[in-house]
């Protein structure tokens, strides 16, 4: 009984611009959940894997080197699709966040850790610098058209910046991107407004545990990986345009005390691989 459906997002994306979703709005209201049921499953990759994509650095080398591989598909064992963001669409009601911990984005050697950063609606973010360098970490809301929500120059090595929840006020995916000279530098926020949210790690799996019995509709959210422009300045680079995302779902039927497999391959687009 499950019901599969790729959806393809229209248009060019750049790391940090449109295209990238925001979550329906739908009130959520924690209760005692009895007997729930788990859902687990494996994002994998449909057939083989690309050549890694690799960008020539060129500025701060001490620190960034010459050459950083993408970290957008990053590939486990069997296929196992890393940084996949799989969570249960309009579920209204059902357990509690995990208890609030620290919700770090640092920025080291000239990439974001995490890559992809899950964060309940509600909770603050700290932005940090670990590199002796000038980063700046210029993040966009969800939806089709940009709009800066914070960009925040850290100039020092150690300096943190709490992004307060005011300032993430919508559900969603946001996307950040350094503009102080290093343009490969992509990072997500999903923001959840209910905790069956999940990111994949590097074996692709996942799990959403304690959910209430019923029938859901799953969706899974991948982000381009294919360059498809760049942009120059003088003749160095200064943005990135990816592919749109990947998007898919299917239904599952959640039972008491039971497990449900739900699984997604990734089907890439020919793009990826270098042909039209």
């Amino acid at each position: 009984m499950k019901r599969r459906r790729m959806v393809v997002a229209a248009g060019v994306a750049i790391v940090a611009m449109w295209s990238f979703p925001a979550f329906a709005t739908i009130p959520y209201r924690v209760v005692d959940v009895k007997d729930g049921g788990t859902i687990v499953g494996t994002v994998r990759l449909a057939g083989p894997a690309p050549k890694p994509t690799v960008f020539e650095t060129g500025k701060d080398p001490d620190w960034c080197g010459t050459r950083r591989v993408s970290p957008r598909l990053v590939l486990g064992a069997n296929g196992g699709v890393a940084n996949a963001v799989v969570s249960i669409e309009g579920i209204s009601q059902g357990k509690s966040f995990a208890p609030e911990r620290k919700y770090i984005l640092d920025q080291r050697k000239c990439e974001y850790v995490p890559h992809v950063l899950l964060l309940p609606l509600g909770a603050d973010l700290e932005i940090v610098n670990s590199d002796a360098v000038l980063h700046n970490v210029h993040t966009y809301a969800p939806g089709k058209e940009p709009r800066t929500v914070f960009n925040i120059a850290q100039p020092v090595k150690g300096v943190r910046f709490r992004v307060t929840a005011d300032r993430l006020t919508m559900p969603g995916i946001y996307a950040a991107t350094c503009d102080a000279g290093h343009p490969w530098m992509s990072a997500y926020v999903a923001v959840a407004e209910h905790p069956y949210y999940a990111v994949t790690g590097t074996d692709g799996q996942f799990s959403l545990s304690n959910v209430p019995p019923g029938t859901y509709t799953l969706k899974m959210w991948r982000e381009g990986v294919a360059v498809t422009r760049v942009e120059r300045r003088n003749g160095e680079v200064t943005a990135y345009y990816y592919e749109p995302p990947y998007e898919m779902e299917q239904t599952v039927v959640v039972s008491s005390g039971t497990t449900t497999r739900a699984d997604f391959q990734l089907l890439l687009r020919p793009a990826v691989y270098g042909t039209k």
